[in-house]
């Protein structure tokens, strides 16, 4: 696709196929996160790639989680039926920085960066035709989830789902750029 029609086609999926998503084309959606721009050049982003057995347990683990906090409103269950359908699961990880450490101060340009590499994620599989979603409940159940695949020293950022999709939903309506705005320099919107 060129890059206009992959911006304005890249959409949230949120119900997929069972279509098997290729290593190729997961290397290529990796690839594309690695071309992100990044603050001085740290490249902040780590994977974990779920398998089959890892992904469903970590599923079972939202529904317990939603299950015994059911005074919360949160979207818990929703992302876990989604990761369910989802043929692939993608942890985006950062590394942590300690208190003492003056890397402390990278935090805030590192999510930036990581959001560029999710992004870049994201529309890769739309130009190859697949749907994402990139989710945070995964982010309730963190040190779960961390314990569960022995990850330390890093924090989780985003969960990005992937798949071939089911339904493609409409658009959601946008905020006019002309309400985005916050000075009158731009009187042409």
């Amino acid at each position: 696709m060129d890059f206009n029609t992959v911006i304005n086609s890249r959409k949230t999926i949120r119900k997929y196929t069972n279509q098997n998503i290729s290593d190729k084309d997961l290397n290529s959606i990796l690839q594309s996160a690695t071309l992100a721009p990044s603050a001085k050049n740290r490249q902040p982003w780590r994977f974990y790639i779920l398998d089959d057995t890892q992904k469903n347990t970590i599923v079972s683990m939202l529904y317990n989680f939603d299950n015994y906090h059911k005074d919360l409103k949160t979207s818990v269950k929703g992302s876990a039926n989604q990761m369910l359908e989802a043929n692939r699961a993608i942890i985006i990880y950062s590394p942590i920085y300690h208190s003492k450490d003056k890397k402390k101060y990278y935090k805030k340009p590192d999510y930036l960066s990581l959001g560029a590499a999710i992004e870049n994620m994201s529309l890769e599989c739309c130009n190859l035709g697949f749907g994402s979603c990139w989710l945070c409940d995964t982010l309730y159940i963190e040190d779960e989830i961390n314990d569960f695949l022995k990850i330390k020293d890093f924090e989780q950022i985003s969960t990005l789902l992937i798949g071939y999709p089911k339904e493609i939903p409409d658009r959601r309506k946008r905020i006019p750029i002309k309400d985005l705005i916050l000075n009158d320099q731009l009187d042409s919107f």
